[in-house]
């Protein structure tokens, strides 16, 4: 027991990742892992890779599988990042079902519109085009889509407020820093991301009744029962109330442990005397006055005053026959 508790703990800190996100990163590394950690450097180009000789020679799955393809270490860790940052991002907002139907769309128009511009390429004799690899094409097209369908008019880029209309390009301009990654891809996956945020494509959208369906059939019944990563659920009201609790979360109660409950500090009474005066007169009713004879004749003495250094009186206090009409009493504090 004491061993599970500072793991839950550790699981509880660490950020919720969401399951597509997940499952994307881990084909990415069991896909080009074993060719970066267990090989011998050069590597021969990957048989998986984006090129214009894929239909040509009827290899129809590079069109999917090049976005799980990376050529080292560095390229692969910065393709995790991606990942994580923007393909978590995006599944959070429309779904994990959805995730996935947006991933396999952008995936194979991305190619599409890349092997129409190598084609160009080629025939323009303008140079010889590197391969599509990585999954930057697809995180771009989704960032163009956030971009365009964003309420939010500036973002903050790199320390700096910018049109949120800006950021996409932005990043494009930055992507150049990354090592074997083809611009022409993430162009192409731009201009997918941004014509279909425009457009609104419903006839290749996914309705939100079908992606509830999707949410119990396999392999995503599956994915939902994981409980050490985020399943986002098909229906837009449930990722609100997801997204308000994140936002919003309520207040958390101070938890002490068994014996440690925080001591308050001892009750200090206010100690001295307050003097209240009688302003009824020397002779009130005798329904609320006890003859002194009575207190006499029981055996019962009045107490003497007390004199406290310090006291404050209310109004002018002397001598019984002094006061007159008025009288004062005294009432011990505790």
């Amino acid at each position: 027991m004491a061993a599970s508790g500072p793991a839950s703990r550790f699981w509880c800190s660490c950020p919720e990742v969401p399951s597509a996100t997940f499952f994307t990163a881990l084909l990415s590394l069991l896909v080009s892992g074993p060719r970066l950690f267990l090989l011998q450097p050069p590597l021969a180009p990957s048989g998986l890779s984006l090129r214009s000789e894929a239909l040509r020679n009827w290899q129809v799955y590079r069109l999917v599988t090049y976005i799980f393809v990376y050529e080292n270490p560095i390229s692969l860790l910065c393709g995790a990042i991606i990942i994580w940052r923007f393909a978590g991002n995006f599944e959070r907002s429309v779904g994990t079902v959805r995730h996935c139907f947006f991933t396999l769309i952008f995936t194979v128009f991305s190619a599409i519109i890349y092997l129409s511009f190598e084609s160009v390429s080629s025939l323009s004799k303008l140079g010889e085009v590197e391969d599509a690899r990585g999954f930057t094409p697809v995180a771009f097209a989704m960032l163009g889509v956030t971009s365009v369908r964003s309420r939010m008019r500036r973002a903050l880029v790199f320390g700096v407020v910018v049109p949120s209309v800006l950021v996409p390009w932005l990043l494009l301009c930055a992507s150049w820093l990354i090592p074997q990654t083809s611009f022409l891809s993430n162009v192409s996956g731009l201009l997918i991301g941004l014509s279909y945020g425009l457009t609104y494509c419903y006839s290749l959208d996914l309705s939100e009744r079908v992606a509830l369906k999707l949410d119990q059939k396999f392999p995503f019944s599956v994915m939902r029962r994981i409980p050490l990563f985020k399943y986002i659920s098909g229906s837009s009201a449930e990722r609100r109330a997801a997204q308000s609790r994140r936002l919003n979360p309520p207040p958390k109660l101070a938890s002490w442990p068994p014996g440690h409950l925080p001591s308050l500090p001892p009750y200090q009474p206010a100690s001295g005397l307050c003097y209240v005066q009688n302003h009824f007169g020397p002779n009130p009713n005798a329904s609320s006055v006890y003859p002194a004879s009575a207190g006499t004749s029981q055996g019962l003495q009045p107490p003497s005053p007390i004199s406290c250094p310090g006291s404050v009186y209310s109004g002018v206090l002397g001598t019984p026959g002094a006061t007159g009409s008025k009288e004062s009493s005294k009432v011990a504090m505790p």
